[in-house]
């Protein structure tokens, strides 16, 4: 749903309140608010949870004599344990405390290893080793904090740029938030507004993403189908 959808929506069944023709640029003071309170709205709902539509993926390559590279664009959270070196099909080790990443540089007991670490420094990715190939594929899924998607481009962002921009998150839920936001804005009584929103917050967040399954005998899923033991060509 857009951005003009979601705030004459609220704005209606609010009623009494004048209903803008348009928001985003507008100088008239009801869509001046309503684009200020959906914005903080949206953002307070983005980063209350880790919503899987906000889950997107993101792969680089290798440059060799290279340690440090930079995270997406509106990097939010990894999606955990879903850091993969695709090249060598192995998952990278991580985050890696301090403790074991400077134990690791040091060199002790250093041998050769086709395995990589990572941790975040200063809003960076690093990879141990350090790469000695160009090309080789690092990819990962992560939380974006940007829940706004351009009309004009398809392009994800974290703010909005027209009327027509659609969002990402749950628009009922964008919707509730922006009722009791208001309300309270214009000094209205809101909590029943605000109950409304607790309740349709709930509602997502049970309905989000479903439920996986718990393993409790083995350290990964066999993605590739070999079991875990009986594989040697042998008859038992």
């Amino acid at each position: 749903m857009a951005l003009l959808d979601i705030c004459t929506n609220a704005l209606r069944a609010i009623g009494g309140v004048e209903v803008p023709a348009s928001f985003v640029g507008n100088g008239n003071l009801t869509a001046r608010q309503c684009l200020a309170l959906i914005a903080e709205g949206g953002t307070s709902i983005e980063r209350s949870n880790r919503w899987t539509a906000l889950i997107d993926t993101y792969t680089f390559p290798t440059v060799a004599g290279q340690a440090s590279y930079a995270l997406p664009a509106g990097f939010r959270a990894f999606a955990n344990m879903s850091q993969w070196d695709r090249t060598y099909n192995r998952p990278l080790m991580g985050p890696t405390p301090s403790l074991v990443w400077q134990f690791m540089k040091s060199g002790i007991g250093q041998g050769a290893t086709i395995d990589r670490w990572f941790r975040i420094q200063g809003g960076k990715i690093y990879i141990h080793p350090t790469p000695e190939a160009d090309g080789d594929t690092i990819a990962f899924d992560y939380y974006s904090k940007n829940w706004i998607t351009r009309q004009s481009d398809g392009v994800p962002d974290s703010k909005f740029n027209s009327d027509n921009d659609m969002v990402r998150l749950e628009e009922d839920l964008l919707t509730a938030d922006l009722k009791w936001r208001f309300l309270q804005a214009k000094g209205f009584p809101y909590e029943a507004e605000y109950k409304i929103f607790e309740a349709t917050r709930e509602d997502c967040l049970f309905d989000d993403g479903g439920k996986g399954r718990i393993n409790l005998g083995k350290r990964y899923e066999q993605w590739s189908g070999i079991p875990d033991t009986g594989f040697g060509g042998g008859t038992t």
